[in-house]
């Protein structure tokens, strides 16, 4: 197995694996109101209800698309990428899929109410 697709596998399943580490807390709402660790939106400070509901939901997103980051280390490697720089390049590039969810989350927190 060559060391160029080996070292992306490996390295997108750790990626995947440690944000799923990281997102379970939020997941079950056990994180309460911090500065340093949780989906920090000015509209998450706004309460403790949004903070909760905010963490939940991007924790949720930040799960799916993890999984999906593990699914592409473990495809990179089992498929034979010899010579195929643009798809060694792209999965070396998974763990990018992590802005998606924080533009949902983001997303998600724009539709709560105010509590102003």
């Amino acid at each position: 197995m060559n060391s160029a697709v080996l070292s992306p596998g490996i390295f997108n399943i750790f990626v995947g694996l440690l944000m799923i580490a990281l997102c379970i807390p939020l997941l079950k709402c056990r994180i309460p109101m911090n500065q340093w660790y949780g989906v920090r939106f000015s509209k998450s400070f706004e309460s403790t209800e949004n903070w909760y509901k905010i963490n939940k939901y991007g924790a949720g997103r930040m799960i799916f698309w993890s999984i999906l980051i593990i699914v592409i280390g473990v495809m990179a490697l089992f498929i034979p990428l010899h010579g195929k720089r643009t798809l060694q390049a792209a999965m070396a590039c998974a763990p990018l899929l992590l802005i998606i969810p924080v533009i949902e989350s983001w997303l998600f927190a724009r539709k709560l109410k105010s509590d102003n």
